[in-house]
């Protein structure tokens, strides 16, 4: 019950005028209009030329401009208070969130899951520099140093927030603007080179409009939000001015922004958007997009790699002035979701190989699942946000996903779940109420040794009569959510 109150006493003190503040000035000091401090997460092209945004954003932000407007400083900031009525196992519902196992019922935590700073260098209007440092928390296996010949110091490495690079490329802008065959089709189109966002995951989370608070899709499940590499991408225009096609295509590392490159292969991404009755701003009316990505498992080339696949398919409705969208996404995906994935939130000792608990035959049968280069990955994924006129909104996503389909009466399959009310105070911050879940959705049972014998025999043989709760337990928490902009 402290907890309610202290909750509702939040978001009363947050919405009251106190802490409201006006819309800051539409100009810089040059009287030019000022633009987005995070263009290319926000929806705009890293040159800073605006572009219509979702829900019902501030129309221009306030980032720090000098040199005449070379260089632009920014900041984004995410931040919550979780009460999780239900523990369990199951993966984070956002960056670097951690939870305790089963039997922690109304564990609380404040989080902070994204502390952003966005520097850029526009060189001139075609050439721009980005870097943007990402404060994270780490969880690595530590351990104790000497100090000494007898003395020693403890590992403290767990839970530090430490500093490391979310985004560095270069990108070339306007390729076609000496072109005037050219250059109203293919006016933004730009190349950019160096660590940077994938073709999917940015532009999902710009449609959706609420990273803030949860993980989305493919991120959620396993893709990372930035890759290493070169990509080509932009709009296509029709010459009454409407965008028809936007797309995004690249060559990247196997491995994510945060681990080591040891693959000799590459993996290639593409996304496509097509509006077919055309598009005066971004995602504005019906649009239909694609998403594929072949790339290989991380590994040596003397160990041997798998291919991994994914792909997305959505359609998707905006309304004109952006402020409701609804859309219907089918995921299917090659060996690219595994037990890592499955148990990033919050997993058993047994998987991690540091103790041995009650769920010990049970992570066998889970990661017997998973294991392998066999494995099939389905879902479908339901989201929207409508936002209202006086600045509250509401949005959902539910994420009905199927980690291994080869597998019959699999246990591990579960929603993922988002809803809630969220409230602009100001064109710089606004803050969200929400409920989330990693529900699987079988019910209870024990996985017959039959069916286990299909898959792991010397599994079955070792449990004659099966495996008893075969289900994971599933996880509920509420969210009080805060974003700032700068």
């Amino acid at each position: 019950m402290r907890t309610i109150l202290a909750v509702c006493a939040a978001v009363v003190l947050f919405a009251s005028p106190l802490f409201a503040e006006s819309p800051p000035d539409s100009t810089d000091p040059a009287g030019k209009p000022s633009v987005s401090s995070e263009p290319a997460d926000k929806g705009g092209d890293a040159t800073g030329e605006e572009q219509p945004q979702p829900s019902n954003p501030p129309p221009v932000t306030d980032s720090i401009v000098l040199a005449n407007g070379k260089v632009r400083i920014g900041a984004v900031f995410f931040a919550d208070f979780g009460v999780y009525t239900q523990t369990g196992f199951g993966p984070q519902f956002t960056t670097q969130t951690n939870f305790p196992g089963p039997g922690n019922n109304d564990f609380t935590s404040f989080d902070v899951h994204r502390a952003y700073i966005n520097l850029f260098y526009n060189v001139s209007d075609h050439l721009t520099f980005r870097v943007t440092p990402n404060v994270y928390r780490e969880i690595i296996t530590g351990t104790a140093d000497k100090a000494g010949a007898v003395g020693a110091i403890p590992a403290s490495a767990d839970g530090n927030l430490g500093f490391r690079l979310k985004y560095a490329y270069m990108e070339w802008a306007k390729l076609w603007d000496s072109s005037n065959h050219f250059k109203t089709t293919f006016e933004n189109t730009n190349v950019r080179f160096g660590q940077q966002m994938n073709p999917f995951v940015d532009w999902q989370e710009a449609l959706w409009d609420y990273r803030f608070l949860s993980l989305i899709g493919w991120n959620y499940l396993s893709l990372s939000s930035a890759q290493v590499g070169a990509s080509l991408n932009g709009p296509i225009s029709g010459n009454d001015g409407k965008m028809y096609l936007d797309y995004q295509i690249g060559f990247f590392n196997d491995a994510s922004f945060h681990a080591f490159e040891f693959s000799e292969q590459k993996q290639f991404m593409v996304r496509a958007s097509v509006y077919p009755m055309g598009a005066k701003a971004r995602f504005q009316g019906l649009g239909v997009t694609g998403f594929y990505d072949h790339g290989y498992q991380n590994n040596a080339e003397d160990v041997g790699a798998a291919v991994v696949q994914r792909f997305s398919g959505l359609v998707h409705f905006t309304t004109p002035s952006n402020n409701g969208m609804v859309a219907a996404e089918y995921q299917w995906g090659k060996d690219a979701f595994g037990t890592g994935n499955m148990f990033s939130g919050d997993g058993p000792q047994d998987l991690f190989g540091i103790g041995t608990t009650i769920y010990a035959t049970q992570t066998k049968l889970w990661q017997a699942i998973l294991a392998g280069t066999a494995t099939r990955q389905q879902g479908w994924n339901f989201f929207g946000r409508y936002q209202f006129p006086n600045r509250v909104s509401v949005f959902f996503m539910n994420n009905l996903f199927k980690p291994n389909t080869n597998i019959p009466d699999n246990p591990l399959n579960f929603n993922h779940l988002v809803t809630g009310v969220a409230y602009r105070v100001s064109p710089r911050w606004r803050f969200a109420v929400s409920y989330q879940q990693a529900e699987y959705t079988h019910d209870q049972f024990t996985y017959p040794a039959a069916t286990l014998a299909t898959f792991s025999p010397s599994l079955a043989t070792a449990n004659p009569n099966g495996i008893p709760s075969a289900v994971p337990p599933s996880i509920h928490v509420a969210f009080f959510n805060l974003e700032f902009t700068f």
